[in-house]
């Protein structure tokens, strides 16, 4: 199988090596999102891909602690999920990724 069949329906983010501290900021289509590491579940880490943007008034999120934190109006983000920690309901978008090959991949819709 060559390399473009296996890629085929997955989005390259970057190459594992490439990222050793986490969370790690990573810039898609001009768009800032983390790449997080999830280490809590038995046998090998489980990566997903968290957007860097608010998603009520469209600040870019930062890092503080063990959260992400919109500037704007302080909405925050558990880093692990995305899902907000002081607003109910809200969530940054996140999508899981796979390892294949030495490189981040995002499945394509």
């Amino acid at each position: 199988m060559s390399e473009e069949q296996k890629l085929q329906g997955y989005r390259v983010i970057g190459k594992v090596e490439d990222f050793t501290s986490f969370p790690a900021p990573v810039t898609i289509d001009y768009d800032p999102y983390y790449i997080v590491k999830d280490e809590s579940a038995e046998g090998e880490p489980s990566f997903r891909l968290i957007c860097g943007i608010c998603p009520h008034a469209g600040g870019i999120v930062s890092v503080h602690g063990d959260e992400f934190i919109c500037p704007l109006h302080y909405w925050m983000f558990d880093i692990q999920t995305g899902e907000s920690t002081n607003m109910p309901g809200a969530a940054l978008d996140c999508q899981p990724l796979e390892v294949i090959d030495g490189q981040y991949l995002l499945k394509q819709a």
